[in-house]
């Protein structure tokens, strides 16, 4: 898969290209079906794949930076891309567009630059200034500029539409297993070790501690049942995110400790898969009763398994 960065000439477009349009956060089990139809659309057709984006979410541009916290930053995006074989996944600027028209868009940029043949969109798909576009006026536009558009029903698991909205809430809410079923996959954090207070060493269990960046979803305060990963090998482990009440100074912090672990991982980059929820986050009166529920912690990670 070849990623470019808003130059559309890096794009081959010159026998046409077939597009899905979307924001693709999570790259959940919707937008899975959306690109299986786009790659067997452009095969069938000899077309060029592209997965057209954008650098920012457009709530973060309209409404300002994190307002709108992600399931998956860009970089790992690329990663999730990268295994739908597309030819083609294009960063644009939203900046740069989101104040054409519907029509100006789809013309200038997805017909002009592209040389879009087929758009593949889902049912809920906007586009253009304020939104304003649907796939009722890209059906129209299509026959006007030629191309066809191919629409991706919503896909449901039970009352779940799923969404990257949905997905976004149940995480949010600690849901990390339902999240997972709609995503396809655990839910993950990945960000770099920093050295804190080192207070985990001193009740015989060393956590790696992470601060969530800004714009980063976290799921709701507690502590999970996890998989971590340190080069590539998989660790059972448990994850505690929150303030730390009992002894922490306010500070939001993702702490993983990982069962039969002691390397030093500090300055490392770590993923973090979250499975379900062992309990909610609570302050303890002192720090012997902290040990004693970390110790029940262990042993229902262990058991879940």
């Amino acid at each position: 898969m070849n990623t470019v960065w808003y130059d559309y000439g890096k794009i081959e477009s010159r026998n046409g290209t077939a597009v899905a349009l979307g924001n693709f956060d999570g790259l959940h089990k919707g937008h899975m079906k959306l690109l299986t139809a786009l790659m067997d659309l452009s095969q069938d057709n000899g077309l060029h794949s592209v997965a057209y984006t954008f650098d920012k979410h457009p709530i973060n541009v309209i409404k300002g930076d994190n307002t709108l916290k992600l399931i998956a930053d860009n970089e790992y995006k690329q990663e999730l891309l990268a295994g739908c074989h597309l030819d083609t996944l294009f960063f644009d600027s939203f900046e740069a567009v989101c104040d054409l028209s519907p029509e100006a868009f789809v013309r200038d940029i997805l017909v002009g630059k592209l040389n879009m043949k087929i758009a593949v969109v889902g049912l809920h798909n906007h586009y253009g200034k304020d939104s304003e576009g649907d796939v009722k006026l890209l059906r129209e536009l299509g026959q006007k500029y030629g191309f066809l558009v191919h629409m991706i029903k919503p896909l449901y698991f039970g009352d779940f539409l799923c969404s990257s909205t949905k997905i976004r809430a149940l995480i949010e809410n600690g849901d990390v297993e339902k999240a997972a079923e709609l995503l396809g996959r655990p839910f993950k954090i990945r960000n770099t070790v920093v050295q804190d207070k080192m207070l985990g060493r001193t009740l015989g269990y060393p956590t790696a501690n992470m601060i969530p960046a800004a714009g980063q979803l976290i799921p709701k305060f507690g502590v999970y049942g996890t998989t971590t990963y340190v080069d590539g090998v998989p660790y059972k482990s448990i994850t505690n995110v929150g303030d730390s009440p009992t002894v922490g100074d306010g500070a939001i912090r993702v702490e993983t400790y990982i069962i039969g672990f002691d390397k030093d991982v500090y300055n490392e980059k770590l993923e973090v898969e979250f499975l379900y929820n062992i309990r909610e986050q609570r302050a303890f009166s002192n720090l012997d009763e902290l040990q004693a529920q970390l110790k029940e912690d262990e042993k229902a990670r262990l058991a879940r398994d």
